[in-house]
Order: C-alpha cells, then structure tokens, then sequence
C-alpha cells in the first residue's frame, strides 16, 4: 500500500442543468423578430383600405393581445413547460385569435411569419404541424377564392418543414443538455466515490501500521515484561536481559508512534541483512517464549530492495506473533530461501492449528494478503486442527 493516499475533496451534488440549452440562448432573438413581425402585421392592417376602419382596428387589437400573450406566457412556455397541457391551451387559443384576426381583416395572416416558430417551440413537431396546418388553413379561408391558394400551399409546406427542423435542433440542443449535465453528476459521484475510497485505504494505512509496529510491539513488551517478573527471584541476570529488551521495543514504539502522529513515513527501515534481523527474531523466540525456534537460510536472500526488506520483515514478525499467540506450539522452523522463481520465506510450526478456510477474526492474515497483493506475492497456508501449521510466502526478487 502507497504511504500517501491522495484524497479527492469531495464533490457537492448536481441537482440542476448546469446552463441552459444552447438553443435558448437564442430566445431574446426570436422575441424580437416575433415583435417585428407582428407590429408589420398590425400596420399592414391599419394602412390597407379594406376592410372598415373598426373592423381593421379589432383586427389590429388581436394581432397586439398576440404580442402581448407571446412576450407574458409563450416564450415562458418554451423555456419552462415545453410539450404540456398549457403548452396546448395556449396555442389553441392562439389559433382562435389568430382566426378572429384573420376573418375580420384578412390582412392579419401576415402574423404567419412570426406564429408558426413558436409553435413547434411550444408543442414540438406532432402537435405543431397539425396547428401550422391550421394556421395556414384559416389564412386560405380569409384570402379571395384561388388567388393564393399556390402561395398558402407552398407557405404550409414551408412552414412545416422549417417547424421540424427548427424541432429537431431543439431536440439535440436538449439531449446535449442532459448529457452535460449526467456527465457532470457522474464526474460529482466519481469524484465522491474517490474521496470515499481514500479515506478507507487511508484508514487501512494506519491500521497497518498501528498493527505492524504498536500493536506488536506492546505485545512483546507485555510478555517480556511478564516473563522478567516469573524470572525475577530465581535468575536476576535473565530477569534484567528481558526488561532490556522490553525497554528497546518500548523506544522503539515511541518512535513509531511519534512518526503516526506526525504523519511521516515510520522509521521502518530495512536492516543491512534480513537473515540476521530474522535471526534476532527466532532467538527472541526461543529465549523468551521458550519455544524451540530454527532458522535455516538458503542462498542469497537479501532482495537488495528496502521496502521488500521491511515487507519480508513484517511478514515474518506477523507469522512468529501468530505461533506465539495461537498456535501452542514446542517447535518453529523458519526458513528464508532465493530461487529463480524469487524469494521464498516459510515457518511451519507443530501446533494446534486451524482450518484456513474459516474467516480469520483478527487482523493478521488480512494483512499478510495485502502486503503480498502490493507486491505481487502469493500466500499459501496448510494447517488442519491438530496437525500443526505452515505459511509459505513467495515474493518475486
């Protein structure tokens, strides 16, 4: 495991689109030619000379409240309720205005120009055409009979084809929308799921290492201090050898500890020989816990590597602290071995045992698996109630 785990902040939640659809950055240019369109509308009615003035001036009034109702609801509607029930009421209404409009001055068909964009804008294609069609079908009905029948038709086609292009620009603008926006709260979950992440390998770091160094350590201190007391009366010399040692790991702790609480890298660097640090751990084994401990080596073991050292070491520790602990055991035998295949550290001892494929409750063989997984090794246990226990680990050189 690296000893510094970057952690990402974390994200704040998406809950909105994050800018408007880029189609709608154009709605302020669409209201103006809206309003232009109609106001040429409107003194295209008033300036022609049929029909009656009162008649051109209702006309006139209609084609306004079209205005009015287009900058007040309908450019509301595109932005926010596209496609709904309002949606459709109000461009009903449009239509029946719009045909007033036209029945008393024909010359109100002029307004086509600006009606049929929002149309789709509103309703989108399905509903739109058929309005559209309407729209067109009530100019024809004002017009005098066949004179513009050719320019209606064409315009209704024209009309149309614009309206579901215009659609289809609107639904891409939409989807592109919602795709920015789900990449967005992707990119927020991700970067939320990476803080979350972080603090677990940071919180296994420490573990770790609480485990590797304060956690043995005062187990050992415990014991060699236990063992100085039983020795105290009978063999003072042996008695003051162990609380040396326990004085050492006791110093040693208190770096260890003083380096967590600093947030520095522990002050685990290898020794200039493994074998011999492996050594002073199978002598402590059998000079304090009074266990039968041998340590063959095989080779050139020392990998040459500092942080494969210190993991070797850790490995070793966490497998003699487990006979010690658990396994009941009169004899250990260590052996360090190097092969082309890499470097090959086991200790089998005879104790009780255990069945390796019930879940461990401590925290020492999870560890083991780790330390072996960052560094490419394999862990290989055979034990069986009874019969004793042997770890083989093998990492690659």
């Amino acid at each position: 495991m690296p000893d510094h785990v970057p952690l990402a902040g974390p994200q704040g939640r998406v809950t909105a689109l994050p800018a408007p659809e880029e189609w709608l950055r154009w709605q302020p240019l669409w209201d103006a030619y809206f309003v232009v369109a109609a106001l040429g509308s409107i003194a295209a009615v008033l300036l022609t000379g049929e029909p009656a003035p009162v008649r051109r001036a209702a006309a006139a009034g209609l084609l306004a409240v079209l205005v009015a109702a287009h900058l007040l609801l309908g450019r509301r509607l595109i932005r926010a309720a596209r496609g709904s029930r309002t949606a459709l009421l109000y461009q009903l209404a449009v239509v029946v205005v719009f045909t007033a409009a036209v029945l008393l001055a024909p010359a109100s068909a002029f307004i086509l120009f600006a009606l049929c964009g929002p149309v789709f804008m509103t309703v989108g294609p399905v509903v739109g055409t058929p309005v559209v069609l309407v729209l067109n079908l009530v100019w024809l009905a004002g017009a005098p009979a066949g004179a513009l029948l050719p320019v209606a038709v064409a315009g209704a086609v024209l009309s149309v084809l614009l309206g579901v292009w215009a659609s289809s620009i609107i639904r891409q603008s939409t989807q592109r929308a919602e795709l920015i926006h789900e990449l967005r709260r992707t990119r927020s979950e991700v970067g939320r799921l990476s803080y979350e992440a972080g603090r677990v390998a940071e919180r296994e770091q420490v573990a770790d290492a609480l485990h590797d160094t304060l956690a043995q350590g005062l187990s050992s201190t415990i014991m060699l201090v236990q063992a100085a007391g039983a020795t105290l009366d009978t063999d003072a010399e042996r008695a003051r050898y162990l609380l040396a040692l326990a004085e050492a790991t006791t110093r040693d702790n208190l770096a260890d500890a003083r380096a967590l609480i600093a947030s520095r890298p522990l002050p685990e660097a290898a020794p200039a020989s493994l074998a011999d640090t492996l050594g002073r751990e199978v002598d402590r084994l059998r000079d304090v816990h009074g266990i039968d401990a041998r340590l063959r080596i095989d080779g050139t073991t020392d990998p040459g590597d500092t942080a494969l050292n210190v993991d070797l070491l850790r490995l070793a520790q966490e497998a003699l602290s487990n006979v010690r602990k658990h396994a009941h055991a009169g004899r250990v035998d260590v052996t360090l071995a190097a092969g082309d295949d890499g470097i090959r550290l086991e200790i089998s001892d005879d104790g009780r045992g255990f069945t390796p494929g019930i879940t461990p409750s401590g925290h020492g063989l999870p560890l083991m698996r780790r330390r072996l997984h960052a560094v490419g090794g394999q862990l290989h246990i055979d034990s069986a109630p009874g019969t004793g226990t042997r770890i083989r680990i093998q990492v690659p050189a």
